[in-house]
């Protein structure tokens, strides 16, 4: 595949031609840059090669009878390394974006979309922490259309599918994620009631490497959803309005240890005036007759995997709140609220209701904008083996330019705020600052910032991050950033990384989860002493540690890039080198080290 797309994209770039071209009723404009060069690549688990290539990029654009009948967008790569492609990847990728619209200008519009990668980098996540790199192959495509005849029911419907295959440098772990999905939307307009409608399906599949995990073999799931939903809305008097909705999702969930399946039904009522210009009140109702897997579906878009908490009891919620808003003048803002929660979950009967209260503050100070929030909650709860608690939260924000000094700052603080779950709260806190300044041709800049955050009833599942950046520059020639960063908590794998639980979602945690820490370092240099002439290099360190049922890793990884670019009229002199140093001692293969350098030249091409 990878040799026809080279030929086909170079037959293309062959053809020079000027201006646009103009075939019947098609209209075409190609452009792209065409690229010769010696490249090297070589480590102690990747081999070494070592050749003369050729390599570019290429752009062809157009449309059929008019834009808005029928236009399309085509982009080929080639032989595109990190070396040779401002720090894209160390393999020498090569894939195509296409995407085209059909009926743009009509009541019928469309589009297609397709894209594919061969050997691109991409990454395996780490919290609050440099990724870790991997290679693979990916592909993606999507269909969209709608219908839009006014005085009718809109209808409008998406498919996408699309899979990665990827290893990772330094294990022999490789990991592989796909997915389709389908939606189906409708909506309609009939004396003031808007309806709408909708269904939509989706499945995906993850072979997730055991490298952080204490499988034998690759962890798979597979997980499955299904459903549907409608709503109606009307106007209210006072600037109001009131709406209902309800879905119905059919959910499952299929790994190497479980299999859960479930079907949550939820309704919920809103209703919401504005008597006067400062005054607002709302309400609002809900109630899902499977609070358990209405958890599950809390995690299912970050891409969390939990084991079912009981299969065989039922579970339900009830949820009301009222609030009202008062503006009491043009930078201050109250509210109140009341919540009544019912909850049937594991066996046992939850009841609480919240009595909260706070105020917004949004105003000009000492030249600068602040704005700053902090509301309180006392949540009472029915049971008497459960205490009342007070909740807590605030937040403030402050930018100000002083003296050429630009600084700004926010924090962010929260006590035993409520979760999903009436017997569950969090708590966190985090905050940032930024400052910078410029001194004639020289600039400064630094910045740093913080996060905490865990569940109160739940002890070890505090998560933290802390980082520092700087940078200076002096005019075109020179610029510099360096930056330090640490981060410790908890996460579970998922196929593409690890991803630290919801703060919203206190269900068990499940029994591949992992603690993770670690530490990074960073810095960069840039600099164009001369016109067309750019010069720029990175670095960056990592060491982080990962653990699992008993079972640790210490993972390191270093990666450092150099690149050097001259232009000569259309003419293109470009120079680069890339090292990965990248390994797990949970992993018998040893650490992984590749590096690859490129001198070739490249010309731009602006065809027809």
């Amino acid at each position: 595949m990878t040799s026809y797309l080279a030929a086909g994209m170079m037959l293309l770039l062959a053809q020079r031609a000027s201006g646009q071209v103009q075939v019947g009723d098609a209209s075409m404009n190609m452009n792209g840059t065409v690229s010769a060069g010696y490249s090297a690549t070589y480590g102690n688990q990747t081999g070494s090669t070592r050749n003369l290539g050729f390599g570019g990029t290429g752009t062809l654009s157009g449309d059929y009878y008019s834009p808005s009948f029928l236009s399309f967008n085509f982009s080929p790569y080639y032989n595109q390394s990190q070396a040779n492609s401002n720090f894209q990847s160390i393999t020498q990728s090569t894939g195509f974006n296409f995407n085209s619209s059909i009926f743009g200008g009509s009541e019928f519009p469309g589009s297609i979309s397709y894209s594919k990668a061969y050997d691109s980098e991409g990454n395996f996540a780490l919290p609050g922490l440099p990724n870790y790199t991997t290679h693979g192959n990916s592909d993606t495509f999507g269909i969209n259309w709608s219908e839009q005849v006014p005085g009718v029911p809109s209808l409008s419907f998406a498919f996408q599918n699309g899979g990665n295959q990827y290893s990772i440098y330094g294990t022999n772990d490789n990991g592989n994620t796909g997915f389709h999905s389908f939606t189906l939307h409708s909506g309609y307009v009939i004396d003031h009631f808007s309806m709408s409608a909708y269904y939509q399906n989706g499945v995906s599949h993850s072979d997730i490497p055991q490298l952080f995990t204490n499988q034998t073999q690759p962890l798979t799931v597979n997980s499955s959803s299904d459903g549907y939903g409608f709503s109606v809305s009307h106007p209210l008097p006072w600037s109001g309005g009131a709406s209902a909705s309800f879905s119905r999702t059919t959910f499952g969930t299929q790994d190497n240890g479980y299999d859960y399946n479930g079907t949550v039904d939820l309704i919920t009522l809103t209703a919401g005036v504005q008597p006067t210009q400062k005054l607002h009140l709302s309400a609002s109702s809900s109630y899902s007759d499977n609070l358990t897997g209405s958890l599950y579906q809390a995690l299912a878009p970050s891409g969390i995997v939990a084991p079912p908490i009981s299969t065989n009891e039922g579970s339900h919620s009830m949820d009301t709140l009222g609030v009202a808003s008062y503006l009491i003048s043009g930078s201050l803002q109250a509210q109140a609220d009341v919540e009544r929660r019912d909850q049937y979950f594991l066996g046992e009967s939850f009841g609480e209701t919240s009595f909260g209260g706070g105020l917004i503050y949004t105003h000009a100070l000492l030249g600068g904008s602040l704005n700053g929030s902090v509301f309180a909650t006392d949540n009472r709860i029915d049971d008497s083996n459960h205490a009342d608690t007070l909740g807590l939260t605030s937040t403030i924000n402050y930018n100000r330019e002083l003296g050429g000094w630009v600084v700004g700052g926010s924090f962010s603080y929260a006590q035993n705020v409520q979760t999903l779950l009436v017997s569950y709260t969090t708590s966190f806190y985090n905050y940032s600052g930024q400052i910078r300044r410029r001194f004639g041709r020289f600039s400064w800049n630094a910045g740093a910032g913080a996060s905490h955050t865990g569940f109160t009833e739940i002890p070890g599942t505090t998560s933290r991050s802390e980082s520092v950046t700087t940078g200076i520059g002096w005019g075109h020639w020179i610029t510099a950033n360096g930056g330090y960063a640490t981060s410790t908590g908890i996460a579970v794998p998922t196929g593409g990384g690890l991803v630290a639980p919801p703060g919203t979602t206190p269900v068990p945690l499940p029994a591949l989860l992992v603690f993770y820490g670690g530490h990074s370092y960073s810095a960069g240099l840039g600099s164009s002493p001369f016109r067309r002439l750019t010069i720029g290099a990175s670095y960056s360190k990592a060491t982080s540690n990962t653990t699992n049922a008993g079972i640790g890793s210490w993972n390191n990884s270093k990666q450092m890039n150099l690149f050097l670019q001259y232009q000569f009229r259309k003419m293109f002199l470009t120079g680069g080198y890339a090292n990965l140093s990248q390994g797990f001692s949970a992993s018998p293969t040893g650490p992984a080290a590749i590096s690859s350098y490129y001198l070739g030249v490249s010309r731009w091409f602006n065809f027809f």
